[in-house]
């Protein structure tokens, strides 16, 4: 139950803290994007229709609320703005805006109408509500100071300027229970947004992983090494790739049991991670092999690396279940790319080249002894 309790907790400061994080706020956005859109252009339609009801309670104000309605089409300016562009600052400006100029919007037509009119009581229910629904794709900071700000003018101008206790009373009740049931939206909201955040993050991830090892699976070591190998085309940069496989599996899993065999993978992707830099991909391939490609990289320093993973793996062991010290050891083959190699026909497939070239070397390692780094030649 404690460990429970801490990792809730922990996902409450985590949610905290992603509320203020560009890349978590850029995305919020875009999913949330077309609501807001759809909201603004609601309020123009929602606000004649408001206008007819107030024409039918106070017709002597007929023409000073009507053009006061007039403003409304203005709406469809942010609304276009919001839904072209991309980035959710300049988003979280417009609706700031949009949402400032709203509220003048309605404490005008307050003004108009006074403070016993329908229209009045009812903005102040509301509007809290309106202010979550129109800063929905935003921080929800931005929407509690928004909040926060709505409430404080109700308190200290609205009420201040009421001539009735009953009126002052009303007011006060009614922003305040509305303004707390908003807050506890925007929250709950958030709080959903959250999770449903970080399980297409586990998702993505999943999508991506290797379940045993931890490292890229197959489709994901696909997808990156032709996107490198076209981005070096365009660069003009070298590019290599390490294939590497465990000496004699099957040995050790008949010998040891699979348990002992997974051990050796996870060990060997371990150092794989350890020994190569943050912007190489290791990947696992399939069953004991891997691979890992070294963007910006030379063949010749992509050998010193696999000689720096080879002589590692010489020195370790992992013990078996009955606690018996394994020794292994792997082959690697070493394939490279360099702008000079591009071609019509090998732009398209020079990634399937690369992948072929090192397991012809991964081969000819295998062939020569095992434990041994080959080069493509």
């Amino acid at each position: 139950m404690a460990n429970s309790n801490k990792s809730s907790l922990a996902a409450v400061f985590d949610m905290i803290k992603l509320e203020s994080n560009a890349v978590y706020l850029q995305k919020k956005f875009l999913d949330h994007r077309i609501y807001t859109v759809a909201i603004l252009l609601l309020l123009i339609p929602l606000g004649f229709t408001e206008g007819l009801f107030d024409y039918k309670n106070q017709p002597t104000v007929e023409d000073e609320l009507f053009h006061l309605r007039l403003y409304l089409f203005l709406l469809i300016i942010p609304a276009i703005s919001v839904y072209k562009t991309k980035s959710f600052k300049i988003t979280t400006i417009i609706i700031t805006l949009t949402t400032a100029a709203l509220a003048f919007h309605a404490v005008k037509a307050a003004e108009i109408l006074g403070e016993e009119a329908l229209h009045t009581v009812t903005t102040v229910a509301v509007f809290p509500f309106l202010i979550f629904f129109i800063l929905i794709s935003v921080s929800v900071y931005i929407q509690i100071t928004f909040l926060v700000l709505a409430f404080l003018f109700v308190i200290y101008f609205k009420l201040a300027q009421s001539t009735s206790d009953v009126l002052h009373d009303t007011y006060f009740q009614i922003a305040f229970q509305y303004s707390l049931a908003a807050l506890f939206v925007m929250l709950i909201f958030s709080w959903s947004y959250y999770r449903r955040f970080c399980l297409e993050l586990a998702l993505e991830k999943g999508s991506k992983t290797d379940p045993l090892t931890g490292v890229a699976n197959r489709r994901h070591f696909d997808i990156v090494l032709k996107t490198e190998v076209n981005r070096n085309a365009r660069s003009g940069s070298n590019c290599a790739l390490i294939l590497l496989d465990i000496d004699h599996f099957k040995r050790i899993n008949d010998t040891y049991g699979h348990p002992t065999g997974d051990r050796v993978i996870c060990c060997l992707a371990d150092t794989c991670v350890t020994l190569s830099r943050q912007i190489d991909l290791v990947a696992r391939l399939g069953g004991e092999e891997f691979a890992i490609i070294l963007p910006n990289t030379k063949i010749e320093d992509a050998k010193n690396l696999a000689e720096r993973i080879r002589l590692h793996v010489e020195n370790i062991e992992v013990k078996s279940d009955s606690e018996e010290p394994v020794k292994w050891t792997i082959s690697l083959g070493i394939s490279a790319w360099h702008a000079s190699q591009q071609t019509n026909q090998t732009k398209e497939c020079s990634a399937e080249k690369m992948i072929q070239q090192a397991d012809t070397a991964l081969y000819e390692a295998k062939n020569s002894g095992r434990n041994n780094t080959v080069l493509y030649k």
